[in-house]
């Protein structure tokens, strides 16, 4: 049923104020479907009673009606031509049945539809004009003593009549409709104006709160990475400290021997320049160290491309008295892996990473320790992965390890942005992924940069 309906819309868009024209489109293609079609047996049918006439026009008035259908169906401006075309059709095929067909009680009703016809799918003008033609009609039927006896010509009249009220009220009732959806649809559209103006001030407003609220995010970012700054002095401080602790010693030692050597025995010049040179090979060594942090973590103005492994091995160089007592494992079977940025801001982040591991294996006194380093990459990204097996992170606690000022120690003065400020950096200035897993040993701590942004 819903394809045979189907059948008679219209293939043509209407848009919201056409919605009458489109049910009156729907309404006049089925009527000539239905008289264009249903007009072709009876056409016959005359033609065999000899009634030639209206055979012939039957089947003209069937042939327009079904192109007309055909017509209609994919050109909406047709319809003001056709509907006119329709209604003259239909006068001339009243008179005709009218004049040549035997007088039948039932022509009365072809009068009757008129009025409902017009009003439906004409304009004001046209259907008085229509409207004017079928009175007119009457008036002859009348006066030219039409063989009605009393009664049907009453019936008819009164027919006629109150069928043209009925349609002129749904008419009427129609337009005022059509005016009420008119202006409803206007002061839809003011208000929708209205609040889409609202809507601007409101987004506009929302934007400026935003870029606020941006700013203000920036501002106490920077501030965390002055902090991170002053933190990572302190690590490297005691770094320092830490790589001259030995030589400082070892200078100690000699100078002693010297003040012994002096003390007990006459002054041995070889002896005594082999102990000045060991003591200058010291210092310059302590010296050395001194430069290596000072370019390793000084910020550079330009970025640059580096080799990644080096840079871990760079790091490992410059903690290894820190890593005297931890089995380090280094895989990095591709030693050509590149990034673009800043070489001092990796470091400081390798340096993070070590720094946590190196203490958290400390703390839990695990006897066996190691640190695991994985470098590899795909066809898309580079991996970085630092793993412990200081028995993990606790579950409660590791969604939270890379927000600000989060620490689990308190007690040995954690300030709770070195790993915070490591991610800042993998994904604001390298456009990476720094995230963390626990696995059955411990931590496993993982760098993920593409390879589109540095190779």
């Amino acid at each position: 049923m819903k394809k045979f309906y189907n059948y008679f819309i219209p293939r043509i868009d209407f848009n919201e104020k056409e919605w009458i024209l489109k049910y009156q489109i729907t309404a006049l293609l089925l009527l000539s479907f239905c008289f264009g079609l249903g007009m072709l047996p009876f056409s016959i049918v005359r033609f065999g009673e000899g009634n030639y006439v209206v055979s012939i026009s039957q089947l003209l008035m069937s042939i327009v009606l079904l192109y007309g259908f055909w017509r209609l169906q994919h050109d909406k401006e047709f319809y003001h031509i056709y509907s006119i075309i329709f209604f003259i059709l239909f006068f001339l095929y009243i008179i005709t049945i009218f004049f040549n067909v035997p007088q039948n009680s039932l022509n009365i009703l072809w009068i009757i539809a008129a009025p409902i016809l017009i009003f439906f799918f004409l304009n004001k003008s046209g259907g008085i004009v229509m409207f004017i033609l079928v009175v007119f009609f009457i008036l002859y039927l009348i006066l030219s003593k039409y063989p009605y006896n009393i009664a049907e010509y009453v019936t008819l009249i009164g027919a006629f009549l109150t069928t043209t009220f009925i349609m002129y009220i749904y008419e009427f009732v129609k337009e005022s409709e059509k005016k009420r959806i008119l202006n409803y649809n206007i002061q839809l559209k003011k208000e929708v104006e209205k609040k889409t103006k609202q809507y601007k001030l409101l987004n506009n407003h929302l934007q400026e709160r935003i870029s606020k609220e941006v700013a203000k995010q920036i501002e106490q970012e920077q501030m965390l990475l002055i902090q991170c700054r002053m933190a990572s002095m302190g690590q490297m401080m005691a770094a320092i400290a830490h790589q001259w602790r030995q030589p400082l010693m070892n200078i100690n030692a000699i100078l002693l021997n010297i003040d012994h050597a002096i003390q007990n025995q006459p002054i041995n010049q070889n002896y005594l320049n082999t102990r000045v040179d060991e003591i200058a090979s010291i210092t310059t060594h302590m010296s050395q160290t001194i430069e290596d942090f000072k370019h390793l973590l000084t910020p550079k103005q330009e970025k640059s491309s580096f080799l990644l492994h080096e840079s871990i091995l760079e790091v490992l160089e410059l903690l290894k008295n820190n890593l005297k007592s931890i089995n380090i494992q280094f895989d990095h079977d591709k030693t050509t892996l590149l990034l673009h940025g800043y070489k001092s801001e990796m470091i400081q982040v390798l340096i993070i990473l070590f720094s946590n591991a190196i203490e958290i294996l400390k703390i839990r006194n695990i006897k066996d320790k190691k640190i695991k380093i994985t470098l590899n990459s795909n066809e898309t990204d580079i991996y970085i992965v630092i793993e412990d097996n200081a028995k993990g992170i606790k579950d409660d606690i590791l969604d939270k390890i890379f927000d600000p000022y989060f620490t689990t120690k308190e007690q040995t003065g954690g300030t709770g942005l070195g790993l915070y400020i490591a991610k800042i950096i993998i994904e604001h200035n390298f456009g990476g992924k720094l995230s963390v897993q626990n696995t059955s040993d411990g931590a496993q701590f993982s760098i993920t940069v593409s390879k589109k942004d540095h190779v």
